[in-house]
C-alpha cells in the first residue's frame, strides 16, 4: 500500500469486494470522501490530520468494490493513493501515481504513449468512480488518462478482476475516484514552477449550495505549461471538472457533474531512440534526443459526463446505478525517424514513419447493483447481484498528408544524418477527409452475483459468477467510403462464464490467511498476419497469502505468492512486418500454456506518529511451454519505498523515496559486427537490455502558515540515466530514456 495515510487499518469499515482474485492486503482502506457514519473523514486540504475508522459500518459500498468486507476479509490486494499522498510528493497525473504505486512498472513507447505493467502483463482495465472504461495506447487511441487534479485517488486492484469489470486480466484494474462535493464550503488554490520550464496552476472550490446542505457543489481547474527534457516537446494541458450531489430525500442521492481534459503536444515524438549502431556497439544519443520535427502535434480532447444515483431499499439494502458518458477526439500530425541501425556517422536508416489521423470516440458505461444482507442459519451474509454494459464506437477519417515537399525524406532518399538531427523541411499538406478509413465497434454486457458466507465468525467464504457477452468488429471503406468485404475475420463474439471463489481465516485477531481462484478472460483486437482477429485469452489466477497487523491496526505486513495459467496469450509475431496491417498495425501470435508465478510482500502505515512508511517488492515471472521467458522487457524484480517524516513542532516534513528495479531486455536481430560486400550489417539472433537501476526522490514540505504551505519535490535525485523500456519496433531495437533530474517548488494555500 502507498500513500501517506493515516488511519486504523483493522477496523470495520465497507470496503469492498470486485471480488477477484487474491493479493496481500495493504495497509490502507479506500473510503468514499462523501459523508459517512463509518469514516471521519479530514479535510481534504488539511496536511496533517489523521483518517480516524470508527466501528460502526457504513452501508453503502465503495464505488470500486461491490462487497462490505473489512480489509482483513477480503482475499486481494487493494493499493490506494490517497490526496495526501499526492500533496506531499507533488503527482500532477495519473501516471505519476502509478510510477509510485507497488508492483506497477510503467515503460513509454514515446514521449506521449504510456503503457502500466502489473505481473508481467499490461493494465487495460481502468474505472472511473467504479464505472468501466479501457485503457489503450496506439496511434490513434485517444486514452490519455489524464491530470489527477479532478480524483480524491487513486485504487490499484491487482491481479484479475472479471466478476465485476467482465474482463479478467491477471494484471490490475486502476479505479479512479473523482473528487465529492464537500459539506462545507472550502478549497484551495496553488502554483508551481520549476524543471523544463513547467508552470502549473489549480484551484479547488467547492461546499453546500443549499442553507440545509442537502445541495452540494465543486469545482476545479487545473493549467500545465511545460517543455520537456526531450528537445522540441512543448505541452499544454487545461482541466476543467465540476460536480453537483442533491440529498433528495434522507434515503435518496443524486450525483451528476462533468469534466474536460486537454492535451496539445507540440513537437511531439512518435517512436523511440535507435539502441545500436550498424557495428553492433551502443548508441550514444543524449536524453533529450528526438527524431520528429517542430511542426508534429498530438491534439487529444476528452469529455465526460457521469451520474449516479444511489437508493437505501430498508436498513439493509442499497441500489446504485451509475452513468458515464465519454467523448474524445484525436488529431494527430506525426512525424518520426525508424529505429534500425545507423551508421556511425548518424546516417543510413530507412524510410520514417509519418502519419495524419484524425480520430473520433464514443464511450457509453452503465453500472447497477444492489447489495445487503440476508439471515440464514442465524447469522448474516452478505450478497450483491449487478449488470454493467459497455460500449464504444472508434472511427478512423481517411484524412492523410499530401505530396511530400522538398527535402521530406522518401523512401528513395531514406532519412537524413541524424547525427546531429536537424529536421528544416517543411510539413506535407493535410488532405482532410470525412470519408471513414475504418470504424471500431465494442459491446460487452454482463451480469453478475456474488456472496459472502460467515460460517464462523473466523472463516469468511466468498463465491461469484459472472456472464459476460462480448461483441468486437471492424469495417474497413476504400478510398470512395464504400465497405470492403475484404474476406478477412473483423468479428469476435465471445460468450463467457467467469466463476470466483475466495475464502479467509483468521488466525489470531490480527493475522488471517487466505486463498482464491479467478478465471482470466480477455478479449483481444489483435490480428495475425492474415488480418484474422485473434482469439480471447483465457486461464485462472490462484493466489494465497497472509495479512498480519504486528504492532496494531495502523501498521500492516502482508505477503503473498501467485500462479497465473493462460492460453491463447497475445504477443508480437517476431517474423511479421512492422506496421504491415490495415491501420499501421503489426501482426501479432497467440501462445499457449503459459504460466506465470511470483510473489509480493508489503509494509505499510504509521508505525510512529508523523512517521509513515509504505515498502513493497514484487516477483513476476512467465514463461511459454519451452520454458521461454516472455516479456522480458518487464523487470522480474520490482521494489519500492517511501516514506515521510513530520518533525516535531508540526511544520516541517521531510521524506522521499525509492524505486528499483532489475534487468529488463528484449530479443531481435542484432548487427553482428560483421558486413556484406555491398556494406549491409549482417544481423544475427541477440538482446538488448536496460541493466538494473535505481532512482531516489526526495521532498521538503514547511507551514508558512496554518493556511500556507510551500514544498520542494526532487524527483531522480541523483540524476540516474536509464531507458525506460527497450523493445524491437519501428524498425529495429528502440528505448526511451527516463526523466533525468527534476525539482519542482509549490506554494499551496488552504481555505
Amino acid at each position: 500500500m502507498i500513500g501517506g495515510m493515516k488511519m486504523v487499518a483493522g477496523s470495520s469499515l465497507w470496503t469492498i469486494a470486485l471480488v477477484l482474485s487474491a493479493a496481500p492486503a495493504t495497509g490502507n482502506v479506500a473510503v468514499d470522501d462523501a459523508p459517512a457514519a463509518a469514516v471521519s473523514m479530514p479535510d481534504e486540504d488539511s496536511q496533517d490530520q489523521a483518517i480516524v475508522v470508527t466501528g460502526e459500518k457504513d452501508k453503502r459500498p465503495t464505488t470500486s468494490t461491490r462487497l462490505p468486507l473489512t480489509l482483513k476479509e477480503t482475499p486481494q490486494s487493494v493499493t490506494v493513493v490517497d490526496r495526501q499522498r499526492i500533496e506531499d510528493f507533488n503527482l500532477t497525473s495519473v501516471t505519476e501515481v502509478l510510477a509510485q504505486t507497488p508492483g506497477v512498472t510503467i515503460s513509454s513507447t514515446d514521449s506521449n504513449r504510456t503503457n502500466f505493467n502489473v505481473r508481467g502483463f499490461a493494465v487495460r482495465n481502468f474505472q472511473l468512480d467504479g464505472v468501466p472504461t479501457i485503457y489503450q495506447v496506439s496511434g490513434y487511441e485517444n486514452s490519455a488518462v489524464g491530470d489527477i487534479a479532478i480524483y480524491d485517488r487513486v485504487e490499484v486492484i491487482r491481479g484479475a478482476a472479471g466478476l465485476v469489470t467482465g474482463v479478467g486480466d491477471p494484471s490490475a484494474t486502476v479505479n479512479l475516484i473523482r473528487k465529492r462535493a464537500p459539506g462545507e464550503f472550502r478549497g484551495y488554490f496553488s502554483m508551481q514552477g520549476g524543471s523544463f520550464s513547467t508552470y502549473r496552476l489549480e484551484a479547488d472550490v467547492g461546499g453546500p449550495v443549499t442553507q440545509d446542505g442537502s445541495v452540494r457543489a465543486r469545482v476545479v481547474a487545473a493549467y500545465t505549461d511545460r517543455e520537456s527534457y526531450i528537445d522540441l516537446q512543448h505541452d499544454r494541458v487545461p482541466v476543467l471538472y465540476g460536480t453537483l450531489e442533491w440529498d433528495v430525500t434522507p434515503h435518496t442521492r443524486l450525483r451528476v457533474g462533468a469534466d474536460y481534459l486537454r492535451t496539445d503536444s507540440r513537437g511531439a515524438g512518435w517512436g523511440s531512440v535507435p539502441l545500436l549502431y550498424t557495428d553492433g556497439t551502443k548508441t550514444d544519443f543524449p536524453r533529450s534526443f528526438t527524431g520528429t520535427t517542430r511542426w508534429t502535434q498530438w491534439l487529444r480532447e476528452t469529455t465526460t459526463v457521469f451520474g449516479a444515483v444511489e437508493q437505501d431499499i430498508g436498513s439493509n439494502w442499497l441500489l446504485r446505478v451509475s452513468y458515464n458518458g465519454r467523448r474524445g477526439d484525436n488529431d494527430s500530425t506525426l512525424f518520426n525517424i525508424p529505429n534500425g541501425f545507423p551508421n556511425r556517422d548518424g546516417t543510413g536508416l530507412g524510410t520514417p514513419f509519418s502519419f495524419y489521423g484524425e480520430v473520433d470516440q464514443n464511450e457509453d458505461a452503465v453500472d447497477a447493483y444492489v447489495a445487503g444482507k440476508v439471515t440464514l442459519f442465524g447469522r448474516e451474509h452478505e450478497v450483491v447481484a449487478g449488470m454493467n454494459h459497455f460500449e464504444r464506437d472508434f472511427l478512423v477519417n481517411r484524412s492523410r498528408y499530401g505530396a511530400t515537399p522538398p527535402g521530406y525524406p522518401t523512401a528513395e532518399t531514406g532519412t537524413p544524418d541524424i547525427d546531429p538531427w536537424n529536421p528544416t523541411f517543411a510539413r506535407p499538406d493535410i488532405i482532410r477527409s470525412t470519408v471513414p478509413d475504418f470504424t471500431q465497434d465494442l459491446r460487452q454486457t454482463g451480469g453478475y452475483g456474488v456472496v459472502r458466507l460467515n460460517p464462523a465468525d473466523w472463516l469468511k467464504v466468498i463465491a461469484g459468477v459472472r456472464y459476460t457477452d462480448y461483441k468486437a468488429d471492424r469495417d474497413n471503406y476504400n478510398l470512395a467510403g464504400v465497405l470492403q468485404p475484404d474476406g478477412v475475420s473483423n468479428v469476435q463474439h465471445e460468450r463467457k462464464w467467469a466463476p470466483y471463489g475466495g475464502i479467509v481465516a483468521d488466525l489470531t485477531p490480527a493475522i488471517s490467511l487466505y486463498a482464491s481462484y479467478a478465471s482470466v478472460f480477455t478479449p483481444v483486437s489483435a490480428r495475425n498476419a492474415n488480418n484474422d482477429i485473434l482469439p480471447p485469452t483465457t486461464g485462472a489466477n490462484y493466489e494465497a497469502g497472509v495479512k498480519a497487523t504486528p504492532f496494531g491496526e495502523g501498521f500492516t505486513v502482508s505477503a503473498a505468492g501467485f500462479h497465473i495459467r493462460q492460453d491463447n496469450l497475445t504477443i508480437t509475431d517476431p517474423n511479421a512486418v512492422p506496421n504491415s496491417l490495415p491501420g499501421n498495425l503489426t501482426p501479432s501470435l497467440s501462445v499457449s500454456g503459459v504460466k506465470t508465478w511470483g510473489g509480493e510482500a508489503e509494509v505499510a502505515g504509521e508505525p510512529l506518529p508523523g512517521w509513515t512508511i509504505n515498502g513493497s517488492y514484487t516477483y513476476a515471472r512467465s514463461e511459454d511451454r519451452t520454458g521461454l521467458r516472455i516479456n522480458p522487457f518487464f523487470p522480474l524484480h520490482l521494489g519500492r519505498i517511501y516514506t515521510t517524516y513530520r518533525l516535531p513542532g508540526d511544520r516541517l516534513t521531510i521524506g522521499g523515496g525509492v524505486t528499483a528495479q532489475s534487468r529488463i531486455f528484449d530479443r531481435g536481430n542484432v548487427p553482428s559486427g560483421r558486413f556484406t560486400a555491398a556494406g549491409a550489417p549482417i544481423l544475427v539472433a541477440g538482446e538488448v537490455e536496460q541493466g538494473a537501476y535505481a532512482t531516489v526522490d526526495a521532498l521538503a514540505r514547511y507551514k508558512l502558515t496554518e493556511r500556507a504551505i510551500l514544498s520542494v519535490n526532487v524527483t531522480n535525485l541523483f540524476d540516474q540515466s536509464y531507458y525506460r523500456n527497450v523493445r524491437f519496433a519501428f524498425g529495429g531495437p528502440g528505448g526511451f530514456y527516463g526523466e533525468p533530474r527534476r525539482v519542482i517548488g509549490s506554494i499551496r494555500v488552504n481555505f
